[in-house]
């Protein structure tokens, strides 16, 4: 492919190529479905996807042109960007190539070949999957004899006082070490992302796990190998340093989390963001029908809204795990962290789903809720306590089935079960099954009070207006060194979510006197 003089900061290449596989074993055909209902123009450029320190836009896709052989790519990097020189010196020197980003829900294989990969972004790249999009220093560079391979050049502007010549190995490795330090600084422990959001990538891994991130991330859990955990979890490094967990592995944390999670069995509202601060609309009038005369004027009795704002925190878990165990290949690490992490961010939200003050953590109902039912005693509680805490709850919250119920411990229901008067009140017959109490479900958990002066060991209520809005992704990182001396290794686990009640009047707690 010629080389043409676009302009001083224009680029020109093949951005992906039909036929023949490329270092993934994926084939792109000109059937394969590239998103192209939209423009292409306009899209995205990053610097090897946003995986250094480089992360920010450096350019925008100029033309996109199919023909026989594959999407010729015309690129204008910004030059107001400080890197743009940078960039375009390791193109002339041939140390880039073209690589695409997609939605990895949207992609779809068959057999090798790439039935549809919709491009998000493009990105200028020094180890891309398709070796036909690397760039050469050459106005004009022909395939090597009986090859089988059709070499494509990145077309840039040759100013004429330059001097264009080939790169041995050593100068280009030399010349690409020195601009990429200057460009993102000394390589530091890190690594990449990925999360339901993340952009699959036509990227050379290291250790092929480019289908298996589960795999991948496990695998720099036990090893520290963020190489191969770069190539396959390809978003870049999380705030605090460590990787995203893939899509599949977070599904089983949170499969372990729901197990025991209260708002899993309630029916709480859930949100999902990617801001610190969320907004939600909350009712505070309601409207009511209104009888009016013959001819007389209409009932104008519209409802009136509030606006509540959830603020996202971060949650941290540390552990530290034996050397000898994560090295361990009999180990299932895999189902070790999944239960682990689970099981402490359900006891972690249940607690501040609870009890949150909102001072630096999350809302709890406790805080907020404004109905409450004086029990018995200072350390029970009697059969009329549990039908006023029922009773209590207006009507237009009670109605709903499906997301009102309780929150209590175990001992606190064992204590309303054995309550007596002519027969068991609160026992399975009459009143219901064993998971239920006056015909609602019970989550049972240890991070609401048992009974005490001044406790609140019960809670009652519509848990569809308790808010929890989460921030998807749960980042882990480790570290080998902290614990060094007793041959143990440091894993950190980040979480951010927020949460709050948009309707004080949609809970009632019993309180010991």
């Amino acid at each position: 492919m010629a080389v043409k003089a676009i302009g001083e900061y224009t680029l020109k290449g093949k951005g992906i190529v039909f036929g023949g596989s490329d270092l993934q074993g994926d084939t792109f055909t000109s059937k394969t479905d590239l998103g192209e209902t939209r423009s292409f123009i306009g899209m995205p450029v990053y610097y090897d996807h946003s995986l250094g320190e480089l992360r920010r836009q450096i350019g925008v896709v100029k033309a996109w042109a199919p023909d026989d052989d594959g999407i010729d790519v015309e690129i204008e990097l910004d030059r107001r960007d400080k890197y743009a020189k940078q960039v375009m010196q390791l193109v002339k020197r041939g140390a880039l190539g073209l690589s695409t980003g997609s939605l990895p829900h949207l992609v779809v294989r068959e057999n090798g070949e790439l039935k549809r990969w919709v491009v998000g972004e493009i990105s200028l790249t020094p180890t891309p999957a398709e070796p036909r999009t690397t760039a050469y220093s050459e106005a004009k560079r022909a395939p090597q004899a009986n090859s089988g391979v059709r070499a494509y050049a990145l077309a840039y502007t040759e100013l004429p006082t330059e001097e264009s010549r080939q790169m041995n190995k050593d100068e280009m490795k030399a010349a690409m070490a020195e601009l990429l330090e200057d460009m993102a600084g000394t390589p530091v422990a890190g690594g990449g992302v990925i999360s339901g959001k993340a952009p699959a990538t036509k990227k050379l891994t290291t250790l092929g796990f480019s289908n298996e991130s589960s795999e991948a991330i496990v695998h720099y859990i036990k090893t520290g190998d963020e190489i191969a955990a770069k190539a396959t979890l390809v978003e870049g490094t999380g705030a605090n340093g460590g990787f995203t967990v893939p899509r599949d592995f977070y599904d089983q944390i949170i499969d372990k989390r729901d197990q025991s999670w209260i708002g899993a069995k309630l029916g709480i509202q859930r949100y999902t963001t990617d801001r610190q601060i969320f907004d939600i609309a909350t009712q505070s009038d309601k409207s009511d029908f209104a009888f009016v005369a013959e001819s007389g004027s209409v009932n104008f009795d519209e409802p009136t809204f509030a606006q509540s704002a959830v603020t996202v925190y971060t949650a941290s878990l540390a552990m530290k795990i034996s050397n000898q165990l994560m090295r361990d290949n009999a180990m299932d690490l895999e189902g070790f962290l999944t239960r682990e992490i689970g099981r402490a961010y359900a006891r972690h939200l249940n607690e501040y789903m609870i009890t949150g003050t909102g001072s630096s953590q999350p809302y709890g109902v406790l805080t907020r809720a404004t109905v409450f039912e004086t029990l018995a005693s200072a350390t029970g509680v009697d059969q009329a306590d549990i039908i006023n805490i029922v009773h209590k709850l207006p009507s237009w919250y009670a109605d709903d089935g499906n997301t009102t119920g309780w929150v209590m411990q175990n001992a606190t229901l064992g204590a309303i079960r054995a309550l007596q008067g002519n027969f068991y009140s609160f026992q399975p017959t009459p009143q219901g099954t064993m998971d239920s109490l006056y015909g609602k479900p019970i989550a049972i958990t240890d991070k609401i009070g048992n009974f005490g002066t001044g406790i609140k060991p019960i809670i009652f209520g519509n848990w569809n207006y308790y808010a929890f809005v989460e921030n998807l992704g749960l980042e882990i990182s480790r570290n080998p060194y902290l614990y060094q001396a007793n041959y143990q290794t440091a894993i950190f686990v980040t979480a951010r979510w927020g949460g709050d009640v948009t309707q004080t009047e949609a809970f009632v707690y019993g309180i010991n006197p």
